[in-house]
């Protein structure tokens, strides 16, 4: 069950939200895309092909095509690694994806947008 709010909204902080979801759409607007994401905020797990590490990232948004992660350390164009979704129930979902592109995201963060290659089973 779902509470609403107990007090008045205050106007310094109704300001704060605004900006922050207008500088999210911008950002969004910012980006090329060759389809159309929805927004997915989801746990994931980077597992590199080439080697055994293993990087924690969070979903900002999903395609049929590709997903945006966002990390607290930067990834290598080219990278080629299984993206781990977290599912709330049943099996995760992990796809063999290429990272198209990263940029910084805000202080000590990154934005990387991933190319799905294949579903793995």
């Amino acid at each position: 069950m779902l509470r609403t709010a107990t007090g008045p909204v205050k106007p310094d902080i109704q300001r704060a939200v605004e900006e922050l979801l207008r500088e999210n759409s911008n950002f969004d607007r910012s980006e090329n895309r060759s389809a159309i994401r929805d927004s997915l905020v989801r746990p994931v797990i980077i597992e590199y092909r080439d080697s055994e590490e293993t990087v924690a990232a969070f979903s900002r948004n999903i395609s049929a095509t590709g997903i945006g992660l966002i990390t607290n350390e930067p990834v290598t164009n080219k990278k080629v690694a299984v993206i781990r979704v977290n599912r709330l129930h049943g099996t995760d979902v992990s796809i063999l994806a290429e990272c198209r592109w990263c940029k910084a995201y805000g202080e000590e963060w990154y934005f990387s947008g991933w190319q799905f290659i294949s579903l793995k089973r």
